[in-house]
């Protein structure tokens, strides 16, 4: 009898008010350009305002709060109603994990962990910075924005999250002490630069068969990936964390951790493809591209 194939929706997710920049719409769109298409893969676009020009509104300690709970729920339920067996999320700001993370770990509730690629843990409040985007992770663990965490429904253990290509060193007090009171698990860069060993023996050793993915561009390094946010022309570099990795040792990461584990879910989020931005912004001062 022939096995039923795998269903693999693609979740084109162009949400910006996380992060407060409407270029990270543009990312998204780019990235559904030229990423890959899998054969068993079905597309879906979560509508999301793009009114651009609107006062931003800070709520609960949130700019754009009831949009982005408003989005959050959506893409939920597209993929519960859809069912797949597995989703690539394609963001937008970082915020855009906290659906698929969700529903999948509804589906896989054992033995389901998520490796977090990103340069900054995720696990802000309110009452620490005012943009979602910075504590997604926290959301689904039961901690972050309280009104986004509520809405979890499939929500994660401390022991089920490992960091990768986190730059540990330029963690502010509060995201160290997190980071140390719940024993979050970290890999930085000089421990991946030769192989993925810290994150597949942690999987093998929990005995986790299911794995989620969040990549976060701004992991890698500005002058080995431009397409960053800390990379925007003419801006001086900024004091956050920057990132140290590169993307042939991100994808040798993605695919030593998809051997040991299944790869049920994949998050890329914050890519900014600057020409093409500025481009855009650019030509649409010309009258001919208005008729």
């Amino acid at each position: 009898m022939e096995s039923k194939k795998s269903k693999t929706v693609r979740l084109v997710y162009p949400q910006w008010q996380g992060g407060v920049n409407p270029n990270y719409a543009i990312g998204s769109e780019i990235l559904n350009l030229v990423l890959p298409k899998g054969k068993n893969t079905e597309t879906l676009e979560v509508p999301v305002d793009k009114n651009f020009d609107k006062e931003i509104e800070l709520k609960d300690g949130i700019n754009e709060q009831t949009s982005i709970l408003k989005q959050l729920q959506c893409a939920f339920n597209m993929l519960e109603t859809k069912n797949p067996d597995k989703v690539i999320t394609l963001g937008g700001d970082c915020s855009v994990s906290q659906p698929a993370f969700d529903y999948l770990h509804g589906k896989y509730p054992e033995k389901t962990c998520i490796v977090w690629l990103d340069a900054h843990p995720d696990i802000t409040t309110p009452k620490d910075f005012e943009h979602e985007h910075a504590m997604i992770l926290g959301n689904l663990l039961g901690d972050g924005a309280p009104n986004c965490s509520k809405i979890v429904k499939n929500k994660f253990k401390y022991d089920e999250i490992m960091y990768g290509g986190l730059i540990h060193k330029k963690l502010l007090p509060y995201e160290e002490k997190y980071l140390k009171e719940k024993s979050l698990k970290y890999a930085v860069p000089e421990d991946l630069k030769e192989n993925s060993d810290k994150i597949t023996n942690w999987i093998k050793e929990k005995g986790f068969k299911q794995a989620l993915i969040h990549l976060d561009l701004d992991v890698l390094s500005p002058t080995q990936f431009r397409s960053l946010l800390c990379n925007e022309p003419n801006l001086p570099t900024p004091d956050y964390a920057i990132g140290e990795m590169n993307l042939k040792d991100i994808v040798r990461i993605i695919v030593d951790i998809s051997k040991t584990a299944k790869l049920v879910g994949f998050s890329i989020a914050e890519y900014m493809p600057w020409d093409i931005i500025n481009m855009r912004k650019e030509f649409s001062k010309i009258d001919i591209f208005q008729d």
